[in-house]
């Protein structure tokens, strides 16, 4: 069984920076990783990590190693995509003895476990809060989708590829999820899609394909459908995503609040 962990949106600053002057991401990210270590004999055997998205808060260099120092107390490969806060190439630096990392470039990659096939797609458009596949990503995913794959296919990428009913986020969603759709319509295996951006676990669709957004290790965005709902985030905590395949996908939200537990029944 493989079984991965996903961990989204930590909008890293080096300290003692803070996301308008209320939160302060690394502290978050390191109690995240401290909570995540603790659940590990629980949720044990975890195959891999994946994160979807706005590493950084910056796309600072110091940031992606401020990452790399929280990340590495996993003891667990890792593999990651740019989010909309990223910075292209400062991550390929960072991160270019990732075997998964392209020379050049979108961050588009792929990963074969014995369960499954996992992709990496780069929505990022450099400076833009928008995102989009765009010929390179669509073209990297159609080959694959296209080719000898008998395993099922897990696709990990930032923008969500459907509408969240939080506005201001969809203002700055997924500009081509038709053309995802009509990829994955293809498919000969089950498809599923991971991803991030918008801060909270949401389940949707495109196509026939189920995509499920994570939470944010940073913040939360209210979900507030009101056409005048206010723009801005709480600063609840998050959590993070577990996805395995066994006899179909299955995906479970974990969230990171302190609690007691887990009490008898009586």
């Amino acid at each position: 069984m493989t079984r991965i962990l996903q961990i989204s949106d930590p909008h890293l600053l080096v300290e003692p920076g803070t996301l308008s002057g209320q939160v302060l991401p690394a502290k978050n990210f390191e109690a995240a990783i401290d909570a995540i270590i603790e659940h590990l004999d629980k949720i044990y055997p975890v195959s891999a990590i994946v994160v979807t998205g706005d590493i950084s808060d910056d796309g600072h260099a110091d940031s992606y190693k401020l990452f790399r120092t929280q990340i590495n107390r996993l003891n667990l490969p890792y593999f990651v995509i740019p989010g909309n806060h990223d910075h292209r190439e400062t991550m390929r630096t960072c991160f270019s003895d990732l075997p998964t990392m392209p020379s050049g470039g979108k961050i588009n990659w792929r990963h074969d476990f014995e369960g499954f096939v996992l992709v990496g797609l780069d929505t990022l458009i450099c400076g833009e809060g928008k995102g989009v596949l765009g010929v390179q990503s669509l073209a990297f995913l159609k080959n694959i989708v296209a080719g000898e794959v008998v395993k099922p296919i897990l696709i990990a990428m930032h923008h969500p590829p459907f509408s969240s009913g939080i506005q201001f986020m969809d203002q700055i969603g997924l500009g081509d999820a038709g053309s995802l759709a009509e990829i994955l319509g293809d498919a000969k295996v089950e498809t599923r899609i991971i991803c991030g951006h918008v801060h909270n676990m949401i389940v949707g669709m495109v196509g026939n394909t189920i995509a499920i957004s994570a939470p944010s290790t940073a913040s939360t965005f209210p979900a507030d459908y009101r056409d005048d709902a206010p723009v801005g985030f709480t600063t609840n905590i998050g959590g993070y995503m577990l996805h395995e395949f066994s006899n179909g996908f299955r995906s479970t939200s974990i969230d990171l609040a302190c609690r007691t537990g887990p009490h008898p029944f009586y």
